[in-house]
């Protein structure tokens, strides 16, 4: 997976784009990687919910989350298999 050199992402803030599970986040990451927008991906468990064990939650670089949206919209369409965005609506910077 691609991410950026620390002392770029030091400086570059991140926007959360949302949870998603294995399957779902790597088609996401594989397009955000070809189109080069920069991203992080941290592991997480949902609380308190039955299922998957693991989601991904994935961020990306705050000036290209507009370009990062459209290709959720195009992946997914209206339905975003987006599984803790709920949760996190306040915050934006991950």
């Amino acid at each position: 997976m691609s991410r950026m050199a620390s002392n770029e992402s030091d400086r570059s803030e991140f926007t959360l784009l949302g949870s998603y599970l294995a399957h779902d986040a790597k088609q996401l990451l594989d397009r955000l990687q070809q189109a080069g927008i920069p991203f992080r991906t941290r592991p997480t468990m949902p609380f308190p919910q039955p299922g998957p064990s693991t989601v991904l939650v994935i961020s990306v670089q705050s000036a290209r989350s507009s370009e990062a949206n459209q290709i959720l919209q195009e992946l997914f369409g209206d339905n975003l298999p987006n599984y803790d965005s709920s949760f996190f609506r306040g915050h934006h910077n991950v």
